[in-house]
């Protein structure tokens, strides 16, 4: 379909609230043509088509299939001991994508903890991370574990990525790796990173965070026509992370993306990067 889907994403309920004029869920939609990848638009999730609130219009939205890949930046899963104990990937998406959220449309960080380990959060120990989290730790970019619930967490951006790929039943990457419609795991700052570009302070509304934006968005535009979409981009690092995103999905179907041998991707999955 030449289309391909970024979504930077948000385990905050109230970031996906219809009235929320400040989410920091976006969408982009990059495509191809004869002149190449182009940024065909970018949008908050609230402006998505469709009736339902925004989780649900976007769970519509990946469920239909119609374009190649979608990069979403966040955990595709928990770490390895954790999917094992709910009896293994598609039983960990069912787990959670099931659970009760009343007034929500996923369930809490702390409670999908409590569901899958078995046990009152914080864990022992309280940061447990997947083999793909260590490996981006050991380049030294910031990573918050999957399960964690304290300052900063991350068990919330799972708790709703997890329920979001249930409820679109889409093949997942790299436990499928092929056919339309494939969702696969992104992290804009390790996407940064890998093309030698900043990957830190970046956000924000001060001169400095525009400017790195500006550079990043210029290192960009070598990559796809963005055109129109600019003052997006450099308005919102989140904008400019969906697109970033829609690259792991460009990745994954334009070109082979190595995944370790010998590891538990099997269980935990991997971050696909563009070269």
């Amino acid at each position: 379909m030449d289309r391909w889907l970024g979504i930077d994403f948000s385990g905050n309920a109230l970031m996906w609230r219809q009235g929320c004029r400040r989410s920091n869920v976006w969408i982009a939609d990059v495509r191809r043509d004869r002149g190449g990848f182009h940024l065909h638009d970018v949008c908050r999730v609230q402006e998505l088509p469709g009736a339902g609130g925004p989780f649900e219009r976007l769970a519509v939205l990946l469920s239909a299939g119609q374009y190649e890949a979608a990069g979403i930046d966040a955990p595709f899963s928990v770490p390895d001991a954790f999917v094992e104990r709910t009896g293994g990937h598609s039983a960990l998406l069912e787990r959670v994508g099931t659970a009760s959220a009343v007034g929500r449309p996923f369930m809490k960080g702390s409670d999908m903890v409590r569901l899958i380990a078995g046990v009152v959060p914080p864990l022992t120990p309280p940061k447990p991370m997947r083999a793909a989290d260590t490996f981006w730790t050991k380049l030294k970019i910031n990573v918050r574990s999957p399960l964690w619930t304290g300052a900063r967490p991350g068990a919330p951006m799972t708790a709703a990525c997890l329920t979001l790929l249930h409820r679109a039943g889409r093949p997942l990457w790299p436990w499928s790796s092929g056919g339309l419609g494939l969702l696969v795991e992104a992290f804009p700052a390790g996407q940064l990173s890998t093309w030698g570009l900043p990957h830190v302070k970046y956000d924000g509304t001060s001169k400095a965070a525009t400017a790195t934006r500006a550079t990043i968005i210029e290192a960009l535009a070598t990559r796809l026509r963005i055109g129109s979409r600019t003052p997006a981009l450099l308005g919102s690092a989140d904008a400019l992370d969906s697109v970033l995103a829609a690259f792991a999905a460009v990745a994954v179907t334009t070109s082979k993306v190595p995944t370790p041998s010998g590891i538990t991707v099997a269980t935990e999955g991997w971050v696909a990067v563009h070269p």
